[in-house]
């Protein structure tokens, strides 16, 4: 396991926008909701000194829902890549080639898949600071009635599965890379909030490529869509790698 470092740090942070990316918030408070609720869960179960795998019937049900969660994003990052990089649906070419990438990937340590996404949140970083700026000269203020209206709130329990995946690393520093995951998929929910409206956010399964197909930064910096759907996909794949890791050393521990 890492211990409190960067690479943890990284790699939560990235676990942490792919979870909350399988919903599309269309109300502030269902996200803050959604946000504590979580954030409470994991000081709590930092909080355990229990095993709580460790009986085989447990283990059985981990692995059934770790399974489940699996399956789930990986049909979102299959959906992904087809609307993003192919003209015509190739459902099995990706489904074998993300197969392939998250083995390849998740028989590693969780230190390597750590280090990774060390290296990538780097160019996260720098690339947000520029998308930053173009989005908010697309803003409209009008856009964010519904979005701060109580009475439109609605909960979507999926992004609450990333619990189960942070148990299981519950020993690293996993509560500043879950805080800082949260904050930085809260502002680009805001601001695609503010570009695109609730209605029209709605109708995107991926509101943030589509916006920033439209963007030109300064008349050189072009199709940053291409380099942020990367960064998109990074996510998916390396959250998917995780999951196939713990699954893997669940069963390994079924067996002996």
């Amino acid at each position: 396991m890492i211990k409190r470092d960067i690479s943890m740090v990284a790699l939560i942070f990235f676990l942490t926008r792919t979870f909350f990316s399988l919903y599309n918030y269309t109300n502030i408070y269902s996200y803050i909701i959604m946000f504590i609720s979580i954030l409470i869960s994991i000081i709590i179960i930092k909080k355990i000194n229990i095993d709580l795998l460790s009986s085989k019937i447990l283990k059985i049900i981990y692995l059934l829902i770790i399974f489940f969660i699996f399956i789930i994003i990986l049909n979102n990052t299959i959906l992904f890549i087809n609307m993003n990089y192919f003209k015509y649906n190739n459902y099995f070419v990706v489904l074998l080639s993300l197969l392939l990438l998250t083995y390849i990937l998740g028989k590693n340590d969780i230190k390597t898949i750590g280090s990774i996404s060390e290296i990538f949140m780097i160019i996260f970083v720098i690339t947000s600071i520029i998308i930053y700026i173009g989005l908010i000269s697309l803003i409209d203020i009008k856009n964010y009635n519904t979005y701060i209206n109580i009475s439109k709130l609605s909960i979507n329990i999926i992004p609450a599965l990333i619990i189960f995946i942070l148990y299981y690393i519950r020993h690293n520093n996993i509560i500043f890379g879950y805080i800082i995951g949260s904050i930085s998929a809260f502002i680009d929910n805001v601001l695609l909030i503010g570009c695109l409206g609730t209605k029209l956010i709605l109708t995107y399964k991926f509101p943030g490529i589509s916006i920033l197909k439209i963007l030109n930064f300064f008349n050189f910096i072009n199709h940053i869509d291409k380099l942020f759907s990367f960064i998109y996909l990074f996510e998916y794949t390396i959250t998917l790698s995780l999951i196939f890791f713990i699954g893997k050393d669940i069963i390994k521990r079924l067996k002996n």
